[in-house]
């Protein structure tokens, strides 16, 4: 998408980056929306429909911007209705499609963990193995779109590269209402928000209160009440100032222990949260910067010549291949062990992959800036003028894009680790209550991280406007400087996680949290009365 907004909509590369990232956060950001709406309103189920077809209409709208001759824009051509109303009409388009992800994101896999019981041994392997293969079936999809779409963009257009994956996602609208009658839909608590709300003040209201003697004087309505919440969670010895906010008084602040234990619950992953910020920032750059140098680089294979873009599936490479020895060797192997890992270690051990990842592509811009220089390829550009273009063959340098198939592996590598422990983490450590809200957290720290890199972009930008990092001719600039920062950055980041890890402790697994099970039908033996579909 970045090489689109440079090559064909016309941007600079460095506003062209800043504009994707800020869209990127927004997709990841109005989350919270859809994550409110399935946890206090609507449902899992009727969230994921209802902003599938708002996701439909934006792509439907950014398929037609390149197939309606009047906007249709073209490399270095004006469209009939001017270039800035193409690019008004496309971002509105785009940002339909952030809406629409608003519903998508933090709901598909929080109900896909929805059909397996919680306090089963078994079904929690088995969900754990499905946020597994739920990322790597996203990765497969991403390998589609880098290796089949992106080229039928460049041989066929844009119109035809972006209406593909529109037809199919409305095949996947179909699909999805087809199975209605298979899911597990579990009913609504209420608004997760207003509980944190009247935790926190009643534990103001009631601080000078003195705490009873065992958390069993706390209040929790018997089994046969009005209750807020249809769950119960144990009693935990962290954040015990929130406890007296369930002292019984009847009055207005009157909360049960268990949303005083499901505000601990949410509160205790915040720090967490804050951290795994860092590391989605220095995720970005990999995505959004490589494709420039990558675009003036070797990119033969064979007779034919790959996309820049393309070499993005190295990513899903690294992480089908990590998915299938983590799931397959290492945790098999870790259980016999009797030291299973945990989900604070896999996230730290992403962090320290994705490090690895910046500081191979930071090494791989300084040879080809190496290279450059040694070839004159910057004198030959300057002598051509200003009418010279860094995409002629003549500029193209002799050094293989296939150097960057290293750090997209690495990053797909460092994506199972952090990423799916993160997945998991925030949707377990949540009561059931919360679980899209524990979601939709996940995905705002990918938005936060992205307008953090975003922020750091526009601040290195502000900082040498006279040697620009990221210039617009990869010729040119320091791009191995900005992968360096972001290196140094996470490291600091890993630094940090590593101590507000070591203090955190999982929330005890009970029966207790089961809610009514009777209600509940396990996904796994629904579908084994038809074809195996694993």
């Amino acid at each position: 998408m970045g090489l689109y907004l440079k090559n064909i909509l016309g941007y600079q590369a460095d506003t062209a980056s800043q504009l994707l990232q800020v869209w990127k956060a927004t997709v990841y950001l109005t989350p919270l929306i859809g994550a409110y709406l399935a946890d206090a309103v609507m449902g899992r189920f009727w969230v994921i429909l209802v902003f599938s077809i708002v996701y439909m209409l934006g792509m439907l709208g950014i398929t037609l911007v390149n197939l309606i001759p009047a906007l249709k824009p073209l490399a270095g051509i004006t469209p009939p209705v001017g270039m800035s109303a193409t690019r008004d009409i496309f971002w509105a388009f785009m940002y339909l499609t952030a809406l629409g992800s608003g519903g998508i994101k933090p709901c598909v896999s929080s109900f896909g963990g929805d059909q397996f019981k919680e306090d089963s041994p078994r079904e929690r392997k088995w969900r754990s193995r499905f946020f597994n293969f739920f990322y790597a079936v996203i990765n497969i999809g991403s390998l589609v779109a880098t290796t089949v779409v992106v080229g039928v963009q460049e041989s066929k257009g844009y119109g035809i590269g972006f209406g593909i994956p529109t037809i199919f996602f409305g095949v996947a609208i179909a699909a999805f209402i087809f199975g209605y009658k298979l899911y597990v839909r579990l009913p609504v608590e209420g608004s997760p928000f207003t509980r944190i709300w009247r935790v926190c003040a009643g534990a103001v209201a009631k601080r000078k209160m003195a705490a009873p003697a065992s958390p069993t004087d706390l209040y929790e309505p018997p089994p046969d009440a009005k209750k807020n919440v249809q769950f119960k969670m144990p009693h935990t010895h962290h954040m015990q100032c929130l406890d007296k906010a369930a002292i019984n008084t009847g009055d207005i602040y009157q909360v049960s222990l268990t949303e005083v234990e499901e505000t601990k619950a949410f509160l205790g992953i915040v720090p967490l949260f804050m951290c795994i910020c860092i590391y989605q920032m220095a995720y970005d750059p990999i995505f959004t910067l490589l494709p420039y140098p990558g675009n003036v680089m070797d990119r033969r294979m064979g007779s034919t010549e790959i996309p820049a873009s393309s070499i993005s599936f190295a990513n899903t490479f690294g992480v089908l291949f990590t998915v299938a020895i983590y799931d397959f060797i290492v945790v098999p192997i870790t259980q016999k062990m009797n030291r299973p890992i945990s989900m604070t270690l896999r996230i730290g051990l992403g962090f320290v992959i994705q490090i690895m990842a910046l500081v191979s592509a930071a090494l791989i811009e300084m040879a080809r800036y190496k290279l450059v220089q040694s070839k004159g390829l910057v004198a030959k550009f300057n002598a051509g003028g200003a009418t010279a273009d860094a995409m002629n063959p003549a500029y193209t340098e002799p050094m293989s894009i296939w150097w960057q198939f290293i750090p997209y592996f690495l990053t797909g590598m460092s994506e199972v680790f952090t990423n799916i422990g993160t997945m998991e983490l925030f949707y377990t450590q949540v009561s059931p209550g919360m679980r899209s809200l524990g979601t939709s957290v996940y995905l705002l720290t990918v938005a936060v991280g992205t307008y953090m890199a975003s922020a750091l972009n526009m601040l290195v930008t502000v900082a040498s406007p006279n040697d620009l990092w990221v210039a617009n001719n990869p010729l040119f600039g320091h791009y191995d400087w900005y992968f360096w920062l972001n290196a140094a950055i996470l490291t600091a980041g890993l630094g940090a996680y590593v101590t507000i890890a070591r203090g955190y402790k999982e929330k005890p697994v009970t029966g207790a949290e089961q809610g009514s099970e009777t209600e509940r039908v396990q996904l796994l033996s629904v579908m084994t009365r038809g074809p195996h579909t694993e």
